[in-house]
């Protein structure tokens, strides 16, 4: 009888230790749960606090020391070149709708802007400088190379404009090669008159 007792004794504890292990657990599992939703609630807020600060940035006057960059994006081939950078100048002290007016005449967008630097981007209908492009000039493909400011022109007649005729084409690729894209800009000659290949 007495190992009876002794046993159920013993189940009697384990079972309450068990219980009372598995209470602990859950209560620290709980509490972990609850810290780590009060912490991504912070984070959230610190956030949008980081966001309405950088908004309010909008507002900053242009520093004395801010850098001003001035970017094109040729339309045609989507590449943007940094065309200059410069100082902030008569631009210190200004607010972003009064750099945004300054520039606005002459076809600048502002990017970016706080009070160290202003990013301005003017979209130019051309491709970038220094490249040989796919055309078409007098119903005919033709190679044409562009100067400093993106200007085409054809370096050789008798050379740069093909015999290839408008009329073998697809009206999507007379679309294509009036209006400009990227696959026509080439850095070199040679890359230009690979891409003739896909109309002989």
């Amino acid at each position: 009888m007495d190992r009876r007792k002794i046993r159920t004794t013993v189940l009697v504890v384990f079972t309450i230790l068990i219980f009372v292990l598995s209470c602990y657990i859950c209560v620290v599992g709980f509490q972990n749960i609850n810290m780590e939703k009060n912490l991504s609630q912070a984070k959230k807020n610190s956030n949008s606090y980081d966001t309405v600060k950088v908004n309010s940035s909008m507002n900053d006057a242009v520093a004395d020391d801010a850098r001003i960059i001035f970017k094109i994006k040729y339309n045609k081939s989507g590449e943007v070149q940094v065309e200059k950078q410069e100082s902030a100048g008569k631009l210190a002290g200004k607010k972003k709708s009064e750099v945004e007016k300054a520039y606005k005449g002459v076809g600048y967008k502002i990017e970016k802007f706080s009070a160290g630097e202003i990013i301005l981007v003017k979209d130019v209908d051309k491709y970038a400088p220094g490249k040989y492009v796919l055309g078409i000039k007098d119903g005919f493909i033709a190679i044409y190379k562009t100067d400093k400011q993106g200007n085409m022109f054809i370096e050789n007649k008798k050379r740069d404009i093909t015999h290839i005729s408008t009329d073998r084409l697809k009206a999507e690729d007379i679309k294509l090669l009036t209006k400009g894209d990227k696959y026509f800009q080439c850095n070199t000659r040679e890359e230009a008159e690979a891409r003739l290949e896909d109309y002989e």
